[in-house]
């Protein structure tokens, strides 16, 4: 075969083509490894099962009469990527139903993270007397508690006096920095002063007051000028020394020139304050209501009432105040720590009798004598909103001072305890504001002289557990990723009212006080509403 010659120019154009279409196969069985055969719903298979195989050109044979010039194969056509469609609302990402309190799982057996969220954590180390009633709603909610602290941080520390930890940076504290200071007897005072000499009407639900020893001769004197301008005035006054609680010091006097008063000048500073002579009385026992009232934020301002609270009954049948029965402190002092060393204290499990009942029994009670108890209700969340909104201006000084803006630290948020007194005309008047109120659900039980038990009380343990864990309900930090959190108060929180602030949607809502444009009702107080879910109330 001559160079050149037909026959050899066809062999080499032969062998050409044949290394072609070995370079392409290679190239389209890399192409379609690379593409996920999972993602059109097929398994996974080897490039080998996928292209048979074919025999190795051999080397080039001479060209025969009828032989065609064959062009080269074309590459195998690669699988068309469909992707999966996404989950309908309510089902988990691999098409399951989504149901409560259950975690989707994957085939393989792991978890998947977004159909089961870690649960809330929980710092219980400093909770103190409220201890016992944290754990069980923790339990209730199925969160993760952490009784002697944690190293790694917690979503919600829980303490019970104040806010002192400098070494928290994160999750939320259910104190505000410099509340316990805003709720004494003479803060609290004066911040609902200033608020009385604004507006007057609006701020009436206070007792007249006067601070010790700062102010005696200005009550000396203003007591001595009504009396001589109505010589039938007789009134009584009670003294409450600024940092006493669980009626600890308080006494009640006839006049300025009581010789106790002398000695509480010299002592402690103190308030003295008019004493409602007549409150509404049940089973003819003085009460008082204590609500329980959860500051969630303070900017924006946001408060919820608990709709359950408890009445706390005096001991002895009540008159009114004279010299006889002044010392009486069963029939005129209503704090449960004093009364429950009282021989006719009564220990009850129904919350509808005892010495300590539901506020709930009370309004129902009230109810069948044919007493609005809409109007009442209404006047005590007037009473809560106003007084908080006396006290918001420094307690943003201290929460700015101690957690400054732009620099980490935790959020706050504190359940109060509001002390109420109903007059015989069921005007609410406020007592005090407790900063820690008590969260115990047991009470001490004598079985002999000088020997004490702690008793469970269920009616503590009804309304007080309710309010942690309706409280640590609200605080959630993890709802969000829980699903559709459009109804959030109604759906998590029904012991809450919402009585002030931002709402499930957003919308916020503000008390005008003594607006000159705008429509009054009878207490001269108007709530702007911009949406009908402003007032989540069941």
């Amino acid at each position: 075969m001559l160079r050149g010659s037909p026959e050899r120019e066809l062999a080499a154009w032969w062998e050409a083509e044949a290394e072609a279409a070995t370079a392409a196969k290679a190239q389209a069985a890399k192409e379609q490894v690379r593409v996920d055969p999972g993602a059109a719903g097929e398994p996974e298979r080897k490039a080998a099962e996928e292209q048979p195989k074919e025999p190795t050109p051999g080397p080039p044979r001479a060209a025969e009469e009828g032989d065609a010039r064959v062009s080269p194969r074309p590459p195998p056509a690669l699988p068309v990527y469909r992707p999966k469609p996404a989950p309908a609302q309510g089902l988990c990402p691999h098409g399951k139903s989504r149901s409560k309190g259950r975690s989707c799982k994957r085939s393989s057996g792991q978890s998947d993270e977004y159909c089961s969220p870690r649960p809330v954590t929980v710092d219980s180390s400093k909770a103190r007397t409220s201890l016992d009633a944290l754990k069980i709603s923790i339990r209730q909610l199925k969160w993760k508690e952490f009784p002697f602290g944690r190293r790694l941080p917690c979503d919600i520390y829980w303490h019970g006096v104040s806010f002192h930890d400098s070494d928290i940076f994160s999750g939320q504290v259910n104190k505000f920095p410099g509340m316990t200071e805003m709720v004494r007897k003479i803060t609290l005072s004066r911040a609902v002063r200033i608020m009385q000499n604004l507006f007057p009407e609006e701020y009436n639900f206070y007792p007249r007051s006067w601070i010790l020893p700062d102010e005696f001769q200005l009550f000396a004197a203003q007591v001595q000028m009504v009396k001589d301008g109505d010589p039938s005035w007789k009134p009584t006054f009670i003294v409450k020394p600024d940092s006493g609680c669980q009626g600890d010091g308080i006494y009640l006097i006839k006049d300025p020139s009581d010789i106790r008063l002398a000695g509480t000048l010299q002592s402690r500073p103190a308030v003295v304050q008019e004493y409602i002579c007549k409150p509404l009385l049940i089973d003819k026992l003085k009460f008082d209501i204590r609500l329980y009232v959860l500051l969630k934020s303070l900017d924006p301002l946001e408060i919820y009432i608990a709709k359950e609270g408890l009445s706390r009954f005096c001991t002895e049948p009540y008159q009114e105040p004279n010299p006889k029965n002044l010392h009486h402190i069963f029939m005129h002092l209503t704090n449960y720590s004093l009364n429950i060393h009282s021989g006719k204290f009564v220990h009850s499990d129904s919350t509808s009798t005892g010495s300590k009942r539901t506020f709930s029994s009370i309004l129902c009670r009230l109810s069948s004598k044919g007493v609005d108890i809409k109007k009442v209700w209404s006047d005590i969340i007037s009473l809560v909103i106003k007084t908080v909104i006396a006290l918001t201006p420094e307690l943003k000084v201290f929460y700015q001072s101690d957690i400054p803006a732009g620099r980490p630290g935790p959020t706050c948020f504190q359940i109060l305890g509001f002390d109420i007194l109903l007059m015989k005309n069921l005007k609410p008047i406020l007592l005090e504001v407790n900063a820690n109120p008590s969260m115990r659900i047991e009470h001490e039980q004598e079985l002999s002289p000088g020997v004490f038990e702690n008793v469970p009380s269920l009616v503590d343990e009804e309304v007080k557990v309710a309010v942690i864990r309706d409280t640590l309900r609200l605080m959630d930090p993890l709802k969000k990723k829980r699903g559709n959190q459009d109804d959030v108060q109604v759906a998590l929180d029904p012991g809450w009212e919402i009585v002030h602030g931002t709402t499930a949607r957003g919308c916020r809502y503000q008390l005008s006080l003594i607006s000159p444009d705008a429509e009054h009702d009878r207490r001269g107080t108007r709530a702007a509403l911009p949406t009908p879910e402003s007032r989540l109330r069941r």
